[in-house]
C-alpha cells in the first residue's frame, strides 16, 4: 500500500496495526491511524518512530509535540505519553522498540566511559540519516544479527544526541551478574506473584539494593519489568485470537478487567481494540510506502 493509498479521510474502521514480536530485543510496530488514538501510557523500552505519512501529535513530559513525515520521535524508557492524529488527514508511523539493556551495552562499547541510559531531550528530531536508520530496520525479516546491528546504530544515535550531563559515567558499581538473573527470573514467571524474598534469594541483594540498581540497567523496576513481560505474553495471545478472559488467566491477571486497565496503561489500546488494529493490517510489516 502505498503512502498516498494511505492517506484521506478515511474511518476509524479503515485504521490498522501491524504488531511483530520481539527477537534479539528489538520489536516492530507499523500503524495507520486516522481519528482515534492512543491514550496515556509508557513503555519500559525505548521507543523510536518514524512518521510515514501525516501528523504525529503527542503530549511527553509537560509539553504537546508534532512530528510530520520523515520526522524521528524519541521516548524514553518509563516515560508516559500519548499519541492522536494531528489533523484530519491521521497519520501513519512505523517504530522499533528497543531493550534499555541492550542499548546501554551497545553504547558503552562504542563510548566505553559513558555508562548512563542515555537521554534524549528533545522528542521530534529531524535527520535524514537517522530517519533512514529506523526505515532500514524494517528492510526484511528480523534476523539475530540484524537485530544487532540495528541496537548498535541507534544506540550510537541516541548516545549522540543525549544531554552532555546525561553523558557521566553510571555512579556506583552495579551487579550484572545478579541483576541478569532476577530479570530472567521475572521473565520465566511473568504468570504469576513474583515474591521480593524471591529475587534476594537468587541474587544476595536486599529489595533495595535490587530495585536501585535494576532501575539503573532496565530502565524501570522490577516490578514494572515483571507487569510488561506479562501483557507482551497477553498481547501475543490477543494478537492471534485468543479469547480476553483465557488470556487474563493464563497471563496471571486477577480477571479480565485487571488485564484491560494494565493493558491499557501499557499500550494506550484496550486489549478489545488492539485485536480489531492487527485484525486491519493490509501490509507486510517489511514493505515500504512508495
Amino acid at each position: 500500500m502505498t503512502a498516498t493509498m494511505q492517506q484521506g479521510n478515511a474511518s476509524p474502521a479503515s485504521e490498522w496495526i501491524i504488531d511483530e514480536q520481539a527477537c534479539g530485543g528489538v520489536a516492530r510496530l507499523r500503524a495507520g491511524l486516522w481519528r482515534s488514538g492512543y491514550s496515556r501510557h509508557s513503555h519500559d523500552r525505548y521507543t523510536v518512530s518514524v512518521t510515514e505519512w501525516g501528523i504525529q501529535e503527542f503530549a511527553y513530559r509537560g509539553s504537546t509535540h508534532r512530528s510530520r513525515p520523515g520526522q524521528v520521535c524519541v521516548l524514553h524508557p518509563d516515560e508516559p505519553h500519548d499519541g492522536r492524529p494531528g489533523g484530519a488527514d491521521g497519520f501513519g508511523y512505523r517504530s522499533i522498540y528497543l531493550d534499555p539493556v541492550l542499548v546501554h551495552e551497545a553504547g558503552r562499547s562504542v563510548q566505553p566511559r559513558r555508562g548512563a541510559l542515555p537521554f534524549v531531550a528533545t522528542p521530534v528530531v529531524s535527520s535524514r540519516s537517522f530517519a533512514r536508520e529506523v526505515d532500514d530496520a524494517f528492510a526484511g525479516p528480523l534476523e539475530p544479527l540484524m537485530c544487532d546491528a540495528i541496537i548498535v546504530s541507534i544506540a550510537s544515535r541516541l548516545r549522540a544526541l543525549a544531554q552532555p550531563e546525561q553523558r557521566a559515567p553510571d555512579r556506583g558499581r552495579l551487579d550484572l551478574a545478579s541483576l541478569a538473573r532476577a530479570a530472567q527470573h521475572l521473565r520465566e514467571h511473568c504468570g504469576r506473584i513474583v515474591h521480593s524474598s524471591e529475587l534476594e534469594g537468587i541474587t544476595g541483594l536486599s529489595r533495595f539494593e535490587l530495585a536501585a540498581q535494576f532501575r539503573r540497567r532496565y530502565g524501570t523496576s522490577p516490578y514494572r519489568f515483571l507487569l510488561m513481560r506479562r501483557l507482551e505474553l497477553a498481547r501475543t495471545l490477543l494478537a492471534r485470537g485468543d479469547a480476553a478472559g483465557d488470556v487474563a488467566a493464563r497471563t496471571g491477571f486477577a480477571d479480565q478487567s485487571h488485564m484491560t486497565r494494565k493493558f491499557k496503561a501499557a499500550y494506550g489500546l484496550t486489549p478489545h481494540r488492539f485485536y480489531e488494529l492487527c485484525m486491519r493490517a493490509p501490509v507486510s510489516p517489511a514493505a515500504r510506502p512508495d
